[in-house]
Formats: C-alpha cells, sequence, structure tokens
C-alpha cells in the first residue's frame, strides 16, 4: 500500500517535537534506497504552505543529498557533506520569505575556520581519510573549482520555491560578495536527481554543477534538461522503425515486427533502439 506524505507526517507527529523530527529524519534516510520515494514526497511538499510541511520539505531536501552521493550533516540546520570534504549548508526558501545571506554566511564561516584547522597528519589535503570513486570525483570538481582562487570548502545553497528562485538570484548578486552562495529551484533540484539516476550523473558530476554554477543553477540544469528531453524525443524505438518499414520480407505478408526481425536476421546487422542495444544473428 503506497503511504502518501500526509499520511506519514500524521504517523510522525508534530515535527515542531524535535523528537518526532528525528524519528522522521531516521525514517527518510532508510527511505533513501528509494530515490523516487524521495523525490516524490520532496515535490508533494513543496506544494504546501505551512509550518509542518515546511519543515518537512527542509528534511527531504536534506535527506536528498544521500542519492546524489553526499552524506548528511548533522543536527538540524540542513548540510550535504561530500566525500572530496565540500560543505554545502542547506536554506529553504519558501514563498515570501526574505532569505536570510548573514545567517548562512556565518554557518559558512564557522565550517571553514575549522577546517582550517586539520588533525595533525592531514595537513594539505582536506580529502585526507575519506575512500572511493565519490571522493576522487568530489575531490576533482573542488580543484576545478578552485583554480585561480582559494580553495572551497564550503558553498551555501538555497533552495527556493520556483517562484521565488529569481529573487533569491538577485539577492544574491547584491550581498554576495565572496560568491559562496548559490540557488537552485526545487524544481531544478529535483531534474539533478532524475539526471543522476536516468543517466548515471557521478557524484563528482552533480558537486560540479552545483560549484561553478552561479549564483543561480537552474539555467544550466534547464539546458540539461532540454537536450534530454529533445534527445529522447528524436530517437525512434525498434517499434517505430518497423513501422516505417511496413509490411516488407516473407513474401510480403509479414508484420512490421517481423519483417525487421528478417531484416535483422538476413543482413546480420546491429539494432539499437531507445530502449537498449541488442543483436540478432542467423546461425551458421
Amino acid at each position: 500500500m503506497k503511504v502518501d506524505l500526509d499520511q506519514i507526517l500524521a504517523l510522525a507527529g508534530d515535527l515542531a517535537d524535535e523528537r518526532n523530527r528525528d524519528r522522521f529524519r531516521r525514517f527518510l534516510l532508510e527511505s533513501t534506497k528509494d530515490a523516487d520515494a524521495i523525490v516524490e514526497l520532496l515535490a508533494s511538499a513543496a506544494l504546501v504552505f505551512d509550518l509542518e510541511h515546511d519543515i518537512a520539505l527542509r528534511d527531504l531536501v536534506w535527506a536528498l543529498g544521500v542519492p546524489l552521493g553526499f552524506s548528511p550533516g548533522p543536527g538540524f540546520d540542513g548540510e550535504w557533506i561530500s566525500p572530496s570534504g565540500v560543505h554545502l549548508l542547506l536554506e529553504i526558501v519558501r514563498k515570501g520569505e526574505t532569505p536570510d545571506l548573514a545567517a548562512v554566511a556565518r554557518r559558512i564561516e564557522r565550517i571553514e575556520s575549522a577546517a582550517s584547522a586539520p588533525p595533525a597528519g592531514e595537513a594539505g589535503d582536506p580529502t585526507a581519510g575519506v575512500e572511493g570513486e565519490g571522493r576522487r570525483e568530489g575531490a576533482e570538481a573542488a580543484e576545478r573549482e578552485g583554480e585561480g582562487g582559494e580553495e572551497l570548502s564550503a558553498l551555501g545553497l538555497l533552495v527556493a520555491d520556483d517562484s521565488e528562485v529569481l529573487r533569491v538570484e538577485e539577492a544574491i548578486l547584491e550581498g554576495d560578495e565572496a560568491g559562496q552562495l548559490r540557488t537552485i529551484s526545487t524544481s531544478a533540484l529535483l531534474a539533478i536527481a532524475k539526471m543522476r539516476r536516468d543517466y548515471r550523473l557521478t557524484h563528482g558530476d552533480v558537486l560540479l554543477l552545483l560549484l561553478t554554477s552561479g549564483p543561480s543553477v537552474d539555467p544550466i540544469i534547464d539546458l540539461l534538461a532540454r537536450v534530454v528531453s529533445r534527445c529522447e524525443e528524436e530517437t525512434p524505438t525498434l517499434e517505430e522503425i518497423a513501422q516505417i518499414l511496413g509490411p516488407l520480407g516473407r513474401g510480403g505478408e509479414a508484420g512490421p515486427e517481423e519483417a525487421l526481425a528478417d531484416l535483422i536476421d538476413q543482413s546480420r546487422y546491429y539494432a539499437y533502439g531507445g530502449r537498449g542495444g541488442g543483436r540478432r544473428e542467423k546461425g551458421r
């Protein structure tokens, strides 16, 4: 039985109570094994404007970091931690809210102050002690962003309602002299999650998009989504190719799919379609 967000919130209890919220967040972390479920719940939370759904949205964005390759940070402030060591400090901006850029800047300052005094034996390597492919990819993305300037260890990511992202971008342009803030709409964030799942974006790809797109991540995500959509529309399936061929082969009596099968068998062609590639070869 499928359970929607409102049913989950009813079971969790008032999220203003930290014990209930902690239980809700543990549930979300368990649910990240099914990224589609998190995406669907997040999309639902973004449509309702009340305190309970505001808190739920914050925690759903926090949990979505896991399918994107981040580790969720501790506490209720909202933080994604890349295997590279880069921290993305999350701030949710709902309709009509004024983004508190100064508060995000203070959080960034605290992270960078802590990062400036690494444990003994790790000086000079912000990624030391972290293993795996995500570490290498994230480190490369961070290095590319840091070329020509100081290394970036923390970034503020303001996740805004779709209708608010332009206003938040303007606020960042006016108030973020250090270039440490980015904004992304809820829709663009969901699009990244979809591309990560469907097109095998690596964590390094995701991090690079967030680090180098600024102050708004939306334009590059929108461009990628439109390119992907166009490619999907223009790639014919095997069934569509068969319809174009018409009733060929087998004395003109075969249907289009049988005709296509005959052509592949007789010519030993490779056949590719929108649902995957394959080959049929006539037995020798």
